[in-house]
């Protein structure tokens, strides 16, 4: 089958279909009339319109078909958009493009298509009307036309559906901007109608000529028209405060916020504000005043009792004993050294109105005691906010000075010893403090009062329950100590809500949590009680914007029966945990004395491991790559090796998987690129050229921190060129998506290092990860070589491969190459490179040095 080609004005292409606003809408009579008029016109059963997008054809109307879209890759109207006249296959199976096409070879597949382009004003194809059936025809020169003509009135269609939107979107947008007109208007009246402030105009000589209402309280409107701001007060020509008012006036300057008091008919004062701005006629003429006025009667008031107040406690605000602060609503308007030392910041703060009580007090903060009262009055202990992010505990007194002005004050004393001692004695007797479950200490007592015979001599059963998080440290790394510290208290307080009364759950350290369950002895009752924990901690948590998917391993142990000691179930249950773990986590295991003996092996070899370790034991062996034209050197894919002093020459399955469970992933990653670099500059110093050297890489080793720079670090020490490495990656880390490995790759492709993609096709990776990482080079799994020249599926999905890996301008090498059929089928096929026992075995580093050797025209490179 051969893919049609990509249109030269591809990208404008789309962009029209995008236009066009068709895709992925309900059927249309209009397009469905022009179907009905090919079956009639052209006596098929089947026609269709279809919309040829990036990867798939989608169908706007169709008759005898029942599916509404395909691939791109096999639809026959992609190719029917590279050309402007009707494409016309009469007999598909005899068309070298179309003979192996799955929609040709499938039973009743496609044998007639006849696909007039749906050509844009500006001259695009962005579709075909098609016209096909399942047995071979012919179409005469006028039928063709008349597809011609009708593909041509669905491009009208389209045109006019496009021209339809538009003005329907003119049309709306045209309603929107009257209706925020009509919606600007009534707010300008609703705020004239509600203000608080009032409005008023002057003439030139400044007399009030307009007031609106309301006014103040006991001050007639009446009172201000006719006269000026200076009679209706009697300001005082000398005072100060009113001569600079005159001035601005005289100098027709505007003013803002200039408080004057009149006298009110009850024979009280009314304190008043008011700004206000010139006005000037065209001609440039000074013609009066127009600005706001309000009623500040009552903060006057306020300001007076404030600064009563505030002398009266200055005595107090001086002692250096307690804080004292002065706050309207929010802000903090004063406040003495003692509080200031409180909370860290300094006085400057308080004077540009930075300091408020949200600020210090925030309500997120717990309460350390009791919870603030309602209202501002009131004693009260909660915490407040230190400059420096700390935490302080106070005890606050506090008290209303003028609640309707919002004004308060509060005497705050730091108590930040006193509930420090009381918080140790506490905590550290009892508590986690992380997450408020029972510590170890506690927990241990718990667990023995319950293996305790009662009274009677009886011994209460139930089960022990030791859980921890799977991959927890992730979550630390990659989001934050927060989201794990909040990860763990929402793991606590869902183990809380899934237990009984009298279970007993702590937080024994980490992620490590155990439950004791209480009264149930029956294996089924414990198992699903087990099942119903991991089920509850499995649940998504959300934490700020992210979205964490916890799961846990549990291991159980039963008592009386596995044990009657503390000590000895706790040992009982972590074995039961790490088999757990190692059944793939996310699961349950039950205790059985059989485990033990697995757990002593397991300790055994990771004891062996680290002496190999030490003693140098470990090795690499080095298996040829070739090239498959020809066979010459391509390079080497290194493989670790354990050189036991016993049992001989140990593969990785003997033992990778307890180092890296055992956490050292690290120093497998340093011991294989540090003795693989070591060796390529032996050989290039010895004129013998390496080739590339493939390096295998798990998930955790690339994610670890600093992982990139580690291996550019070591390339550098032995003047290695980074072109030389290969770095062999599994499809399961490609699917991890893990941002960190994402990261580690780009670093290393940037600098010239190679990725290569082990085992392709064995998982489930897509061509969005190879759009997405920089991989050079795919490895085809010996699964599919071990059958190729019999197996049509595995030569088929070779064959898929090679092709796609080509396309991508990317190296194809085959693993597991043991038979010379294979090598020839291979070959045939395109791969670039192969791999095998046929080929070369993993070898010792003296073959390996030896088989460089006897490479002719092997000229060594520099690095």
């Amino acid at each position: 089958m051969s893919p049609a080609a990509i249109p030269p004005n591809e990208t404008e292409r789309l962009a029209a279909l995008r236009r066009c606003a068709v895709l992925d809408t309900a059927p249309e009579e209009s397009f469905d009339r022009i179907t009905r008029l090919v079956t009639l016109l052209t006596g098929v059963p089947v026609a269709v319109i279809s919309f040829v997008d990036r990867d798939r054809q989608w169908f706007k109307s169709r008759i005898g078909l029942t599916t509404t879209e395909t691939p791109r890759e096999v639809a026959f109207c992609a190719h029917a958009i590279l050309a402007d006249e009707p494409l016309i296959v009469e007999d598909a199976r005899r068309d070298p493009r179309f003979h192996d096409n799955p929609l040709v070879t499938a039973e009743d597949g496609v044998r007639f298509y006849a696909g007039a382009p749906i050509r844009t004003a500006e001259g695009l194809n962005v579709g075909v009307l098609c016209a096909i059936d399942r047995v071979p025809r012919r179409l005469g020169p006028k039928r063709i036309a008349a597809l011609r003509e009708l593909a041509a009135m669905v491009a009208t269609e389209l045109a006019l559906r496009v021209a339809n939107q538009r003005l329907t979107g003119e049309l709306v947008a045209r309603v929107k901007v009257e209706s925020g007109r009509a919606v600007v208007r009534q707010r300008l009246q609703d705020l004239l109608e509600t203000a608080t402030d009032w409005l008023w105009e002057t003439d030139a000589e400044h007399r009030f000529v307009y007031v609106s209402h309301p006014m103040p309280a006991g001050v007639a409107g009446g009172a201000f028209l006719g006269r000026t701001r200076r009679e209706l007060a009697g300001g005082d020509a000398a005072d100060p405060v009113w001569s600079g008012h005159v001035a601005d006036l005289d100098a027709h300057r505007p003013f803002r916020a200039f408080r004057y008091a009149v006298r009110r008919a009850d024979g009280g004062t009314s304190h008043l504000e008011t700004s206000g701005k010139p006005m000037f006629d065209r001609a440039g003429r000074f013609v009066g005043y127009r600005g706001t006025g309000r009623d500040v009667t009552a903060m006057v008031q306020s300001e007076l009792a404030m600064r009563a107040m505030s002398a009266k406690l200055h005595a107090l605000q001086a002692s250096g004993v307690i804080g004292v602060i002065t706050c309207e609503g929010d802000r903090i308007v004063d406040a003495n050294d003692e509080f200031l030392r409180i909370v860290g910041h300094d006085r400057a703060d308080v004077d540009a109105g930075r300091l408020t009580w949200s600020r210090v007090a925030p309500p997120s903060l717990h309460m350390v005691e009791d919870d603030a009262p309602s209202g501002p009055a009131g004693s009260f202990h909660r915490l407040c906010l230190h400059r420096s992010g700390a935490r302080v505990p106070v005890a606050i007194s506090s008290f209303t000075l003028d609640g309707a002005a919002g004004q308060w004050m509060a005497l705050v004393q730091d108590v930040s010893e006193q509930k420090a001692r009381e918080a140790q004695i506490r905590d550290l007797a009892y508590r986690d403090t992380l997450t408020g479950l029972l510590n170890r200490r506690s927990f241990n007592e718990q667990l023995a009062r319950h293996l305790t015979p009662g009274r009677d001599g009886t011994r209460r059963g139930g089960a022990l329950v030791v859980l921890d998080l799977d991959n927890f440290k992730d979550v630390n790394d990659a989001i934050g100590h927060d989201a794990g510290d909040a990860l763990l208290q929402t793991i606590a307080h869902r183990l809380l809500q899934a237990t009984g009364d009298e279970d007993v759950v702590a937080r024994l350290g980490g992620d490590e949590f155990a439950v004791v369950l209480v009264d149930v002895d029956a294996p089924q009752e414990i198992e699903t009680r087990a099942r119903r924990l991991l089920e509850v901690l499995s649940q998504p948590v959300r934490h700020r914007d992210e979205t964490l998917h916890p799961s846990a391993s549990l291991g159980v142990t039963r008592f009386p029966q596995d044990a009657d000691d503390a000590a000895e179930l706790l040992k009982n249950a972590d074995v039961a945990l790490y088999r757990a773990k190692a059944a793939g986590r996310r699961s349950v295991s039950f205790f059985d004395p059989g485990m033990m003996d697995g757990a002593i092996a397991r300790l055994k070899l990771l004891n062996e491991v680290r002496l190999a370790m030490a003693e140098n034991q470990f090795r690499l062996a080095y298996q040829p790559v070739v090239r498959m034209d020809g066979r010459g050197h391509s390079g080497f894919e290194v493989l670790i090796r354990w050189l036991h002093p016993r049992r001989g020459l140990l593969g990785p399955g003997e033992f990778l998987d307890a180092m890296e469970g055992a956490g050292l992933h690290g120093w497998i990653a340093r011991f294989v690129m540090e003795t693989a670099a070591r060796q390529a500059r032996g050989w290039l110093d010895h004129g013998l050229d390496p080739g590339t050297i493939g390096v295998n890489m798990s998930g955790s080793q690339i994610r670890a921190d600093g992982f990139a720079d580690d291996m550019l670090a070591v390339l550098a020490t032995w003047r290695v060129a980074p072109r030389r490495i290969v770095l062999e990656v599994t499809e399961q880390v490609v699917i991890a998506e893990d941002p960190r490995i994402a990261t580690a790759l780009a670093r290393l492709h940037a600098a010239g290092v190679r990725i290569a993609l082990d085992d392709f096709g064995t998982g489930y990776s897509s061509l969005a990860h190879l759009r997405r990482f920089p991989v050079d080079v795919l490895k085809i799994d010996r699964s599919f070589v071990t059958d190729i020249g019999t197996d049509a599926g595995d030569t088929a999905i070779t064959r898929a491969i090679v092709n796609l890996a080509h396309s991508l301008d990317l190296e194809v090498v085959a693993e597991g190459i043991e038979t010379e059929a294979q090598f020839a089928r291979l070959s045939a096929l395109g791969c670039d490179l192969g791999q095998g026992f046929l080929l070369g075995r993993p070898m010792p580093v003296e073959a390996a040095t030896e088989w460089l050797g006897g490479v002719p025209g092997r000229a060594a490179a520099t690095g």
